[in-house]
Parts: structure tokens; C-alpha cells; sequence
């Protein structure tokens, strides 16, 4: 641990010094970060929420009916799938052809995404918004390239789950909620709804998941209205509607599905997440020593111990959740006696620093 903490300190002091490179490394890292945001997201998408049914060596594997089911995604990708299902209502037999329908799914996901990206560019920060048009387009591309044809790996997956719709409502919300935190974790988003929650998470600096939910609700239900109007492809020639019976079902699973994405969101992307600290201290000038560290204020409360009756500081703060160990680590180093109480904060009203986004 000390050559660890040893070597992290050469290389903080290093991209002090050197602002360039401490930019490049950053805006690499960010890349890479959005990178597998995007592969896990169409990775899911396709193994999951959309699988390529034609490509199924068991044909059983088909409803009773013969329609395939899909399962409702959410934010842009919903909206894209929403006008796959206006095509069907259209006619347009050209949907049939499952690589044709992926590149409707994912052509429509990155034109939705555009007056979203530009809301972000205007209202939020210009390497904000790059990077979420980055992550769109290479969810695009990944999504269109993504082999899932007979006999591939995504193929096999999607078989061996089909039939298992918890498991494809687990998967899909773990791989959903994975790719949208880690777009969250470098300042962006996957773009779509995400950054719209994004944008009304920041204003009322609360978590983000709860809004996406919400709007994702609406999303949802106007797929499943499209689909029994629509429907699935039946003997892989004419368009059928989805039973309503089945419709409903695809529609509680999906909001399992949007639940467990919420709570993976949430639970990986602690950024907007609040602490309150209550630090006892006998050390008068250890409110002085935090604030020089960290971006907010704090409150000082003279005060006397139970047991010794000596005089005592209470100094309460509130900080983002990644900045609990640095503050508990400054605290310690200054005074190791010094007794720290850590509490969950729900909400922040009122003025809260938070790093502007660039």
C-alpha cells in the first residue's frame, strides 16, 4: 500500500506540472469509459430486450401464436423501437429482414438523439455533449455490427434465455443500468432520456434514476400500444398484432426491467449522491483545515463533552458521497482523536457547490 500511495502521488505531482498530457490522459480514459458503456448497452439490446429470432435452430422457441416477443427498452432505443412498430403499422415489409431492423432500431435511436444532443450542448457543457454524441454513435455502430447471427455468441445467449423472461429482464437491466452509470461516472450520458434526467437531476441535485424512470414510463407505454396495433412477425412473412393479454405482460416485465436499471444507475453512480458529516473535535481550526480541501462550507457548534465536560467543536458538512473518505482522511490526520458521524442525506436544499460541467 505505501509503494501504491507513493507511486499515485509521482503521478499526481507529474500531471500537475504537465496540463496537456493530465488532458489527453483524461479525455482518453473518458473514451474508453464510453467505449464499453456503449458495448454493454447494444450488447443488451441485442442479446436481451431484441434478440434476432430468426436466427433460433429452435423453432419452438416461438409464442403459441407465433408472434416473437420483444421486450420494451427505454429512453431513445424505446423511441426507435416505437418507430419500428409505425413501419409495421405502414407495411413496410422491408422490417422482416432482422439486419434491416436493426439498422431502422439504431439509425432512429442516433436521429432521436440529435435536438437531445444539442439541448445538451446549449444547456449543459459542450465535452458533455461530445462525449454523449460519441457514446450514440458508437452505440449505432456497435449495434448494427454486433454479430447475432446463427451460431454467434449473442445468438446463443439469446436462445438459451428466451424463455426465461426474468433472467432476459435481469440481464437486460444490469447491462441498461451498467452502460448508463458509466457514462454518468465520466460526465456524460448515453444520450436519449438519460440526458434529459441528466439535466433536471443536476438543477435539483437529487439522483438521477427516479427521472428517468418517469419519463421512460410514458416511452414504454406508447411501445406497448404501438405493438398491439402491430405486433411481432408471424412465419416470418406478414405483421400481426401482439395480443393485448401478451402486451401486458411485456409491459410488467418491462417495468421490472426499468426498476432494476434505476437501481443499478443509482447504486454505481454515486456522484450526485449526498453525506452529512458530524465531526467532534477539540481542535478549534479543523473547520479551517477541511474547507481548505474541499469545495464547501461547513457549520461550527461550540459545545461541552457528556463525560469530560471539556470544551468541544461540532463541525457539520455536507459533501458528495466520493468525497466521504478524502474528508474523513483529512479530519483523522489533523486530529486522530476527533469522533465523525456519517449520515445518508436525501435531498440539499438551498446552495450546494458542485463542479461545473464542462
Amino acid at each position: 500500500m505505501y509503494y501504491w500511495n507513493r507511486f499515485k502521488k509521482k503521478v499526481n505531482n507529474y500531471f500537475y506540472d504537465h496540463p496537456f498530457q493530465k488532458g489527453t490522459v483524461n479525455y482518453a480514459y473518458a473514451i474508453i469509459v464510453t467505449a464499453i458503456s456503449a458495448i454493454c448497452f447494444s450488447f443488451g439490446f441485442k442479446c436481451f430486450i431484441q434478440p434476432n429470432y430468426h436466427a433460433f435452430s429452435d423453432p419452438t422457441l416461438i409464442t403459441e401464436n407465433g408472434v416473437f416477443l420483444t421486450l420494451a427498452s427505454s429512453g431513445a432505443s424505446g423511441i426507435s423501437q416505437s418507430v419500428v412498430e409505425i413501419c409495421k403499422l405502414l407495411g413496410f415489409e422491408f422490417i422482416i429482414d432482422p439486419f434491416n431492423l436493426y439498422v431502422t432500431n439504431f439509425v432512429s435511436y442516433f436521429i432521436v438523439n440529435i435536438p437531445l444532443l444539442l439541448l445538451a450542448y446549449f444547456k449543459i457543457g459542450k465535452k458533455f455533449a461530445f462525449l454523449s454524441l460519441l457514446n450514440v454513435i458508437f452505440v449505432t455502430v456497435f449495434g448494427i455490427i454486433l454479430p447475432n447471427n446463427a451460431g454467434d455468441f449473442i445468438t446463443q445467449i439469446s436462445e438459451a434465455v428466451f424463455n426465461q423472461p426474468v433472467a432476459r429482464i435481469l440481464f437486460a437491466g444490469l447491462c441498461t443500468g451498467t452502460a448508463t452509470a458509466l457514462s454518468y461516472l465520466i460526465e456524460s450520458t448515453c444520450g436519449g432520456i438519460d440526458i434529459i434526467a441528466y439535466y433536471i437531476s443536476e438543477k435539483k441535485s437529487s439522483a438521477v434514476g427516479i427521472y428517468s424512470a418517469i419519463i421512460n414510463f410514458f416511452i414504454v407505454s406508447l411501445f406497448s400500444i404501438l405493438s398491439c396495433l402491430s405486433g411481432g412477425v408471424v412465419d416470418g412473412v406478414h405483421f400481426s398484432a401482439v395480443p393485448i393479454s401478451h402486451q401486458a405482460i411485456i409491459f410488467m416485465y418491462t417495468f421490472v426491467y426499468m426498476i432494476i436499471t434505476t437501481v443499478v444507475v443509482d447504486t454505481i453512480n454515486i456522484s450526485n449522491k449526498k453525506l452529512s458529516l458530524q465531526i467532534i473535535s477539540k481542535d478549534s481550526n479543523l473547520s479551517q483545515v477541511i474547507m481548505a480541501n474541499i469545495p464547501h462550507g461547513c457549520t461550527v457548534i461550540e459545545g461541552k463533552g457528556g463525560y469530560t465536560g471539556n470544551e468541544v467543536f461540532i463541525i457539520m458538512v455536507t459533501i458528495r458521497k466520493n468525497e466521504r473518505k478524502k474528508v474523513i482522511r483529512i479530519a483523522k490526520q489533523a486530529d486522530p482523536s476527533c469522533f465523525i458521524n456519517v449520515l445518508n442525506t436525501e435531498q440539499v436544499y438551498g446552495k450546494f457547490f458542485r463542479k461545473p460541467i464542462k
